[in-house]
Protein backbone atom coordinates (compact mmCIF):
# COMPACT_ATOMS: atom_id res chain seq x y z
CA UNK A 1 0.00 0.00 0.00
CA UNK A 2 2.92 2.14 0.88
CA UNK A 3 4.79 1.86 -2.95
CA UNK A 4 1.14 2.19 -4.15
CA UNK A 5 1.19 5.66 -2.38
CA UNK A 6 4.53 6.90 -3.38
CA UNK A 7 6.98 5.18 -5.08
CA UNK A 8 10.14 7.15 -3.75
CA UNK A 9 9.19 6.65 0.04
CA UNK A 10 12.05 5.06 1.78
CA UNK A 11 11.32 1.61 3.55
CA UNK A 12 13.76 -0.03 6.26
CA UNK A 13 12.48 -3.25 7.76
CA UNK A 14 13.32 -4.15 11.34
CA UNK A 15 12.37 -8.02 12.52
CA UNK A 16 13.38 -10.85 14.13
CA UNK A 17 11.74 -12.54 11.54
CA UNK A 18 14.50 -13.65 8.47
CA UNK A 19 11.63 -15.08 6.64
CA UNK A 20 10.52 -11.55 6.15
CA UNK A 21 14.13 -10.81 4.20
CA UNK A 22 12.89 -11.51 1.06
CA UNK A 23 9.67 -9.69 0.92
CA UNK A 24 11.38 -6.74 1.93
CA UNK A 25 13.67 -7.08 -1.18
CA UNK A 26 10.47 -7.71 -3.87
CA UNK A 27 9.43 -3.98 -2.04
CA UNK A 28 12.42 -2.36 -2.74
CA UNK A 29 13.28 -1.68 0.73
CA UNK A 30 16.62 0.57 1.26
CA UNK A 31 17.74 -1.48 3.99
CA UNK A 32 16.76 -4.79 6.11
CA UNK A 33 17.99 -4.53 9.59
CA UNK A 34 17.93 -7.99 11.41
CA UNK A 35 17.00 -8.23 15.28
CA UNK A 36 18.48 -7.96 17.52
CA UNK A 37 19.95 -4.67 15.79
CA UNK A 38 23.23 -2.63 17.04
CA UNK A 39 23.24 0.66 17.61
CA UNK A 40 26.39 1.11 15.84
CA UNK A 41 24.21 -0.83 12.75
CA UNK A 42 21.27 1.68 12.84
CA UNK A 43 23.56 4.48 12.89
CA UNK A 44 25.05 3.66 9.16
CA UNK A 45 21.88 2.76 7.90
CA UNK A 46 20.83 6.55 8.72
CA UNK A 47 23.87 7.96 7.74
CA UNK A 48 23.66 6.11 4.23
CA UNK A 49 19.67 7.53 4.47
CA UNK A 50 21.14 10.75 4.51
CA UNK A 51 23.50 10.63 2.02
CA UNK A 52 21.22 8.91 -0.16
CA UNK A 53 18.46 11.47 0.38
CA UNK A 54 20.84 14.67 -0.32
CA UNK A 55 22.33 13.01 -2.98
CA UNK A 56 26.16 14.10 -1.89
CA UNK A 57 28.23 12.21 0.86
CA UNK A 58 27.50 13.98 3.92
CA UNK A 59 30.41 13.17 7.01
CA UNK A 60 28.17 13.16 10.50
CA UNK A 61 29.69 13.50 14.08
CA UNK A 62 28.91 11.29 17.00
CA UNK A 63 28.80 13.52 19.67
CA UNK A 64 27.66 11.25 23.06
CA UNK A 65 26.98 7.91 24.08
CA UNK A 66 23.78 7.88 22.90
CA UNK A 67 24.50 7.97 19.46
CA UNK A 68 23.24 11.72 18.40
CA UNK A 69 25.06 12.57 14.98
CA UNK A 70 25.33 16.04 13.69
CA UNK A 71 26.03 16.97 10.17
CA UNK A 72 29.22 18.37 10.22
CA UNK A 73 28.51 21.03 7.95
CA UNK A 74 25.75 22.90 10.22
CA UNK A 75 28.23 23.14 13.54
CA UNK A 76 28.40 26.80 13.53
CA UNK A 77 30.89 25.98 17.02
CA UNK A 78 31.83 24.33 19.42
CA UNK A 79 31.97 25.61 23.27
CA UNK A 80 32.58 24.31 26.16
CA UNK A 81 30.71 24.88 29.22
CA UNK A 82 31.91 23.43 32.63
CA UNK A 83 31.67 19.53 31.88
CA UNK A 84 30.15 19.60 28.94
CA UNK A 85 30.58 20.54 25.14
CA UNK A 86 27.76 22.84 23.65
CA UNK A 87 27.33 22.33 19.43
CA UNK A 88 25.60 25.41 18.40
CA UNK A 89 24.21 24.18 15.09
CA UNK A 90 22.48 26.35 12.25
CA UNK A 91 19.31 24.69 13.67
CA UNK A 92 19.69 24.19 17.38
CA UNK A 93 22.00 23.71 20.25
CA UNK A 94 23.11 20.30 21.13
CA UNK A 95 24.59 19.32 24.70
CA UNK A 96 27.24 15.87 25.19
CA UNK A 97 29.38 15.42 28.33
CA UNK A 98 32.66 15.33 26.64
CA UNK A 99 36.05 17.50 25.94
CA UNK A 100 37.68 18.65 23.27
CA UNK A 101 40.88 16.21 24.00
CA UNK A 102 38.40 13.34 23.00
CA UNK A 103 36.86 15.12 20.05
CA UNK A 104 39.90 16.45 18.47
CA UNK A 105 40.59 13.46 16.59
CA UNK A 106 37.01 13.02 15.34
CA UNK A 107 37.17 16.63 13.81
CA UNK A 108 37.64 17.14 10.33
CA UNK A 109 40.70 20.30 9.61
CA UNK A 110 38.05 23.10 8.95
CA UNK A 111 37.52 22.87 13.11
CA UNK A 112 39.70 25.15 14.36
CA UNK A 113 40.70 26.27 17.90
CA UNK A 114 39.95 30.19 18.46
CA UNK A 115 39.58 30.00 22.39
CA UNK A 116 40.77 27.66 25.39
CA UNK A 117 36.91 26.89 25.35
CA UNK A 118 35.92 27.39 21.51
CA UNK A 119 36.37 25.48 18.25
CA UNK A 120 34.88 27.11 14.96
CA UNK A 121 33.88 25.29 12.15
CA UNK A 122 35.59 27.85 9.71
CA UNK A 123 33.27 26.93 6.53
CA UNK A 124 30.20 28.88 8.53
CA UNK A 125 32.12 32.03 9.73
CA UNK A 126 30.48 35.10 8.68
CA UNK A 127 32.82 37.76 9.72
CA UNK A 128 35.48 38.46 12.02
CA UNK A 129 36.89 41.19 14.05
CA UNK A 130 40.06 41.05 15.13
CA UNK A 131 39.89 44.07 17.08
CA UNK A 132 37.39 42.83 19.12
CA UNK A 133 38.64 39.83 18.87
CA UNK A 134 35.38 37.97 17.91
CA UNK A 135 34.33 35.44 14.86
CA UNK A 136 30.63 35.67 14.24
CA UNK A 137 27.97 33.45 12.91
CA UNK A 138 24.77 33.60 10.56
CA UNK A 139 22.70 33.14 13.75
CA UNK A 140 23.69 35.97 15.47
CA UNK A 141 25.80 34.17 17.91
CA UNK A 142 29.93 35.20 18.40
CA UNK A 143 33.15 33.09 19.34
CA UNK A 144 35.69 35.15 21.32
CA UNK A 145 39.01 34.84 19.89
CA UNK A 146 41.61 34.05 22.41
CA UNK A 147 45.46 35.44 22.55
CA UNK A 148 47.04 31.97 22.54
CA UNK A 149 45.57 30.90 19.63
CA UNK A 150 45.16 34.10 17.10
CA UNK A 151 48.56 33.32 15.48
CA UNK A 152 47.41 30.20 14.34
CA UNK A 153 43.73 31.03 13.54
CA UNK A 154 44.94 33.62 11.25
CA UNK A 155 47.59 31.80 9.50
CA UNK A 156 44.47 29.04 9.04
CA UNK A 157 41.80 31.74 7.97
CA UNK A 158 45.00 33.00 5.51
CA UNK A 159 45.75 29.14 3.96
CA UNK A 160 41.40 28.73 3.22
CA UNK A 161 41.77 32.25 1.71
CA UNK A 162 39.39 33.53 3.66
CA UNK A 163 41.42 37.22 4.91
CA UNK A 164 44.21 38.16 3.21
Amino acid sequence: MIRQKNKNVYIIFTTGHLEYAMIAYKYKTFDYIAKPFTPERLEDTVVRLFEDINGLPKKYLKIDNKNTIIDEDSIEYIKRDGMKLVFHTSFRDYEAYSSFNKLDDSLPENFIRCHKSCVVNINNIQNIDFVEGKIFFSNGYFCEIGPKYKTNLTEVLKSYGIIK
